[in-house]
């Protein structure tokens, strides 16, 4: 065996990396497919965060969603944070944003990504250096996009665009079909995309009743006001046609001028002010100052068309009465998110002050209508919420959930949101590429296919990263069947052979719960082409970069200098050089 240069000594094996990357793999590989299984995370709080003789406090999540598994999940190694921000968008933690984007593709990037590192590992301990292999995998990721590019169909390909697209928002929710409703989410999910394109908090809403039957889900062509109802008995309870005004703003401090968020009295004591009153005539002065001004804010809005008012914060008795007088509905105490949805999907400009209101400033809804809900708990009377329909052209609209609450709603209403962001993926809202490529396993055949075709292209060892990256493609659709009960090896066989005598416009795959290989098409199995292309992209960067890390210093800030042998792996970086050591057959012996 002859000498190693000192370029091949420092070469470090990363294979802790490797295994920490391949221990989420574990975790989420069960995620995939339409017959995914449900994974439990436990969380315990601390002793010290517990009060004397308080028990245990248990957290647990328990999904099948790949995002929500890999954003719960615990993880302590310092590629953990690495690839869970790499491979999908950072939460905002512990704030409850709702409606923020949902990722889709995460158990598919994840099972990908281990696949290549596992792949990546045995080319390691082959002598292929890390280099080599990121080189290798780039070439093939172009040969994936190209072969992509050639498989992807547009949705107005297909004899029926709709259908085509409902296909796109079931295949999105499947594996995670809550209450057996994706066939009735699906058209809803295509609508939504249709009116509002890609969905963000502002421009889809969620609202979740317990009351009623999952069934009775509908899309509303609007916003719903699922906390807040009208704020008198006496006033409409049902307006069609309606003009709606919204007046944003907030309260400064403990100041009021009047003209911000509502309709109130203005404050005339502010800090370090106050009001001399020497007779009773100056306080019913003042009292008709303020009946005046109500009485002009009030005549404002009717010579304006107002039917409905919504307000930030408050609508004080006195403007009741007037509301009510002139049959003006008002709905008080309305949070930002909700009056901004409400101002997209009725197309309203919000106001701050009352007293400037024009007809340009309203928007409209063809239905405005006050229902009873949900049983309030330990209470008689039931919840209302005011529901705004039947907008034209809203820019927001609102899936009313019915028969769903708790971690059952939220998993569901993220289910809702990943299929409505899947059809307008494939509709070529976002910056990829439009279209919908055929699932079930069909495209990873297909991609493996020709990335061993290009393999045979390839210069030198490249040819061999190549070839990895085909077998990685494999791995996934074998994960695909075992996730099923399916025997992965005769599965695959079966595969291929049907891909080879493939009929032209036909796709095999893997057709579930069935469990039988069939034409995707066919069957309505369609994912994205930009999703799917993002999952192979990621992976690749991911893979590529814990390849490249061969060791980790400890960062905590010292005076002294960081010393030899003080690698957090540098018991890795020793084996890796005593198999070197023992081996005469490697690119390092050349």
């Amino acid at each position: 065996m002859g000498e190693t240069t000192d370029s091949e000594a420092e070469l470090q094996f990363p294979h802790a990396n490797i295994v920490a990357a391949r221990a989420i793999r574990g975790v989420l590989e069960s995620s995939l497919g339409p017959l995914s299984h449900d994974t439990l995370i436990e969380s315990r709080a601390g002793k010290t965060e517990r009060e004397p003789g308080e028990p245990e406090t248990r957290v647990d999540t328990v999904s099948s969603d790949g995002a929500t598994i890999l954003e719960e999940l615990p993880v302590e190694h310092p590629m953990g944070p690495i690839i869970r921000r790499l491979v999908a968008p950072e939460r905002p933690g512990t704030t409850d944003v709702e409606g923020e984007l949902v990722p889709d593709g995460i158990a598919t990037t994840v099972v990908l990504l281990g696949a290549l590192l596992d792949e990546g590992e045995r080319l390691l301990e082959m002598g292929v250096h890390p280099t080599t292999i990121e080189d290798g995998y780039s070439a093939a990721l172009d040969c994936v996009e190209q072969t992509m590019e050639t498989l992807s169909r547009p949705l107005e390909s297909f004899d029926d665009p709709t259908a085509a697209a409902e296909m796109v928002a079931r295949s999105a929710m499947t594996g995670n079909d809550v209450g057996n409703a994706r066939e009735t989410w699906a058209s809803g999910a295509v609508e939504a995309a249709r009116q509002i394109g890609m969905p963000d908090e502002e421009t889809l809403a969620i609202r979740q009743i317990r009351s009623g039957s999952i069934d009775d889900s509908r899309l509303v062509f609007g916003t719903v006001l699922d906390r807040n109802d009208i704020c008198d008995e006496r006033m409409p309870h049902r307006v069609t046609d309606a003009n709606v005004l919204v007046i944003s703003g907030f309260k400064r401090g403990k100041a009021n001028d009047g003209k911000t968020g509502g309709l109130q009295d203005p404050d005339f004591q502010q800090d370090g002010e106050r009001l001399v009153i020497e007779s009773p005539d100056e306080i019913d002065a003042f009292d008709d100052v303020f009946a005046t001004r109500r009485e002009e804010v009030v005549a404002g809005l009717v010579e304006a068309g107002v039917d409905v008012v919504v307000t930030r914060t408050g609508i004080n008795d006195a403007y009741q009465e007037l509301l009510v007088e002139h049959g003006i509905v008002g709905i008080r105490g309305v949070n930002r998110l909700k009056l901004a949805q409400l101002a997209s999907a009725t197309g309203a400009t919000p106001v701050v002050d009352p007293t400037d209101v024009t007809p340009a400033d309203l928007g409209h809804a063809g239905l405005v209508e006050q229902q009873t809900i949900d049983k309030r708990q330990g209470r008689r009377k039931r919840r209302r919420m005011v529901v705004f329909d039947e907008c034209s052209d809203p820019a927001s609209v609102t899936f009313l959930l019915r028969g769903v609450h708790g971690q059952l709603g939220a998993q569901a209403a993220t289910e809702i949101r990943k299929a409505v962001a899947a059809v307008a993926t494939a509709m070529g809202e976002t910056t990829g590429p439009a279209g919908v490529l055929p699932g079930g396993g069909a495209t990873e055949l297909e991609l493996a296919d020709s990335l061993r075709d290009a393999a045979l292209e390839a210069d030198g060892r490249e040819q061999l990263a190549v070839q990895a990256f085909a077998d990685a493609t494999d791995r996934f659709v074998s994960t695909l069947a075992r996730n099923a009960g399916m025997d992965t090896l005769t599965t695959l066989t079966s595969l291929r052979e049907a891909t080879t005598n493939a009929t032209n416009g036909t796709a095999p795959g893997l057709v579930f719960p069935a469990g039988e290989i069939d034409d995707v098409l066919e069957a309505g199995l369609l994912d994205p082409t930009a999703v799917r292309l993002r999952c192979y992209q990621h992976a690749v960067d991911v893979a590529s970069l814990v390849l490249r890390v061969d060791d980790a210093l400890d960062a905590t800030f010292s005076e002294e200098p960081t010393q030899p042998g003080e690698a957090i792996y540098d018991e890795h970086a020793e084996n890796h050089q005593a198999y070197l050591d023992e081996q005469d057959d490697t690119i390092w012996h050349e």
